[in-house]
């Protein structure tokens, strides 16, 4: 009888290390879609607004995944199948896409896919291996919490989406010549139609923080418009103020980066 109890008490604390919050899930439930293929790599992931175009448009909301190891061209794929089952999302692995055409920069393989709006749990499988995340997803933001995992990390627990009709202010300077930042951002906020904001709380932020590669790097400035007249015409108040106040290779960028993939240069015409 002893040996009974202690077999059953080691049976429910083996299930109840399974997961978190007290969830206990039987794998059977995935035996569906569990096949022999697998990768032998780690799965960085992350949630992402992209653009598919070029061309103005909304934003897309995706699955991002990278493989930890990295490739010696930095097209190579990954080949995966989704399936939707109530609100969980169940991603499947099967295997690293070589590229017959190789971009020879070396990097990981790397793949988009859809990302519902309903879903409240992802489910990843490789080979028999299977990894668990609860997901939220709001208007504001994208909220991961981990259940279980083996093979994949989560690259940022908490995403802000882009805000509707906002755009990020991006500047750029030399060491000489750092008062062209608050000169341009005074002139977008001396427009009425032109809010700033910031985003609050912890998240990923999905507008560049500051420009790469210039001498002074400036933190980025958020703002969201109420009209759209108004936020195509900085196209032509960025055009006036470049001509007159940043000197060619003077080592000055500004970017007005908007939500719809509208985007201003100060070294282009725009």
């Amino acid at each position: 009888m002893k040996k009974i109890l202690i077999f059953t008490l080691i049976g429910f604390a083996f299930l109840g290390c399974n997961s978190e919050n007290g969830d206990v899930i039987n794998d059977t439930d995935y035996a569906e879609y569990i096949i022999e293929n697998s990768i032998d790599t780690v799965i960085n992931f992350m949630a992402e607004e992209i653009y598919t175009t070029n061309e103005a448009q909304e934003p897309v909301l995706k699955l991002k995944l990278i493989t930890s190891e990295i490739f010696p061209c930095i097209n190579y794929g990954l080949a995966t199948t989704e399936f939707t089952n109530d609100n969980e999302l169940i991603v499947r692995f099967e295997q690293i896409i070589e590229p017959e055409l190789c971009l020879t920069a070396i990097g990981p393989a790397t793949s988009y896919i859809e990302l519902p709006e309903n879903i409240n749990k992802i489910t990843f499988l490789n080979g028999s291996v299977i990894d668990k995340y609860y997901i939220d997803i709001n208007q504001q933001k994208i909220s991961l919490t981990l259940i279980e995992n083996n093979f994949t990390t989560s690259l940022f627990n908490k995403t802000f989406r882009i805000p509707k009709n906002s755009f990020a202010y991006v500047c750029g300077t030399n060491t000489t010549n750092t008062n062209i930042y608050t000169d341009f951002s005074e002139i977008i906020e001396q427009n009425p139609d032109f809010i700033e904001f910031d985003f609050e709380g912890e998240g990923r932020i999905p507008y560049p923080e500051t420009t790469d590669g210039n001498w002074v790097n400036h933190p980025s400035k958020y703002y969201k418009y109420t009209n759209s007249l108004e936020f195509n015409n900085l196209a032509n108040v960025m055009n006036e103020y470049s001509s007159e106040n940043i000197e060619e290779d003077s080592g000055v960028t500004i970017s007005i980066i908007s939500w719809n993939n509208v985007k201003f240069y100060s070294w282009l015409e725009n």
